[in-house]
């Protein structure tokens, strides 16, 4: 098997990379074992100096980074430095504030290490992906083999170079150009103490089967659904922009879940037209240009992906009101598209390819709201826009999601990368495993 990187923005081929062989991903496996076991041994005073070490890496490459992390994704290269600068950001928290998570004090009940992890990435935001993972699992005393998204087969060199810039010793941390049948059979192996996985739902239900299997501990870190319903009574603008921001903006090259714009008729016409509107003034183009607003999509199937789904939406009765045509020119771009109607098939309701894709779907009443979401899992959210705070309070609690919010202000609290807001970190004691001890009189 070979890995081929592209770049997004023109579809020429950056470097391919060979599949790692069986004897290669042991010697891999070997080292990286070796070093798990002496990394749990390591004073707290290590563990800080070593993410101190990646933060200054971080910090002082991060414009290089950032480049690379664009030409590589399709991310505009604004999100690829705040993407850096967070995870420089996260390794400096935890460097900091480590050791008090996980106190010395002696106790009957120690949190130790689970060892050696592996760790999957498949979403956007590929290195705060492995960051927000490897910081807390290296603080904790684990060891790291990482697996990043096949397409990102020149990110793997990037992370190896800021291990090596930052001293991390030989194997605790390795990234690996590996298959899914050789995944498999690292999560069966006995040197692997844990998992986890941050992507997409399917990729975490398979890597849950896979975990569950061995009886090994999994961390999940999955997409969201993000469901906009905007009632009669509903303030136009910013309504409009939350949308933009939450279908176009925010991911929309990497885009592929669960979501999309219920609306009810009072209200549906003059936001259509507005949206309209503003989707036709986003301007697309190279992801490292400060101009432009959308990049391309980040893998060349998505934009084919897109576009069949979006023919089959037109053939069920769905209306593209803007965009909806594959461009005629280099690169996996996709112009902002808008397609309405009032049947779930019509709108990609409620699975969304990638891509800068807005579907709204008319609906007679909250009601229809609400069941339309019974379907969705409760760790999704949900965007409430009424002018009447009661009755958005009222639809919020019917809603099956963990987080609802009533007229959120649309221009601030759009955390880039995702999962990027401090409340969302993962505690230190889910990269450990408790031991007690019980001594009798």
């Amino acid at each position: 098997m070979t890995f081929v990187s592209f770049e997004p923005s023109n579809g020429r081929i950056k470097a391919h990379h060979a599949c790692l062989g069986a004897d290669t991903l042991e010697r891999h496996l070997v080292c990286a074992y070796e070093a798990a076991s002496e990394w749990q041994q390591a004073p707290f005073a290590a563990r800080t100096a070593l993410l101190f070490r990646l933060a200054s890496a971080l910090s002082s490459r991060r414009d290089s980074i950032a480049r690379e992390l664009s030409l590589e994704t399709g991310t505009l290269l604004a999100d690829c430095l705040l993407e850096v600068e967070r995870c420089a950001e996260e390794c400096a928290h935890f460097a900091a504030h480590g050791q008090a998570m996980l106190p010395l004090t002696y106790s009957q009940i120690r949190q130790l290490p689970l060892g050696l992890m592996l760790v999957l990435t498949a979403g956007p935001a590929p290195l705060w992906q492995c960051f927000r993972l490897l910081v807390p699992a290296l603080m904790a005393g684990n060891g790291l083999l990482l697996k990043p998204a096949e397409h990102l087969s020149c990110f793997v060199d990037l992370l190896e170079r800021l291990m090596a810039e930052a001293e991390v010793p030989e194997g605790l941390v390795t990234p690996l150009r590996i298959s899914k049948e050789q995944v498999a059979g690292l999560v069966a192996d006995p040197r692997i103490g844990g998992l986890a996985y941050s992507g997409e739902r399917q990729g975490g239900a398979a890597m849950a089967a896979l975990a569950g299997g061995q009886l090994k501990p999994v961390r999940l870190d999955l997409a969201r659904a993000d469901v906009q319903l905007i009632l009669d009574d509903a303030e136009l603008e910013p309504a409009v922009e939350s949308v933009l921001n939450s279908c176009v903006r925010y991911r929309a090259s990497w885009r592929q879940s669960e979501g999309g714009v219920l609306i009810t008729p009072g209200l549906a016409e003059a936001f259509l037209e507005r949206l309209t509107t503003r989707l036709a003034e986003l301007s697309a183009g190279q992801p490292d240009d400060t101009r432009v607003e959308l990049g391309p999509l980040a893998k060349s199937g998505q934009r084919e992906w897109l576009e069949r789904q979006l023919r089959e939406a037109e053939r069920r009765g769905g209306r593209i009101r803007c965009g909806g045509f594959l461009p005629d020119e280099e690169g996996w771009y996709y112009p902002p598209t808008l397609i309405e109607g009032n049947d779930p098939a019509m709108t990609l309701f409620p699975a969304w390819p990638a891509g800068p894709l807005c579907g709204v779907l008319r609906v007679p009443d909250e009601a229809a709201m609400v069941a339309l979401c019974r379907s969705f899992s409760p760790d999704g959210m949900a965007s409430v826009w009424t002018q009447d705070r009661a009755r958005g309070e009222l639809l919020a609690r019917d809603l099956p999601f963990d987080l609802c919010r009533v007229n959120p202000d649309p221009y601030h609290g759009r955390h880039w990368p995702p999962l990027s807001d401090p409340a969302h970190r993962p505690a230190l004691k889910e990269f450990c495993r408790a031991k007690t001890v019980l001594v009798s009189a």
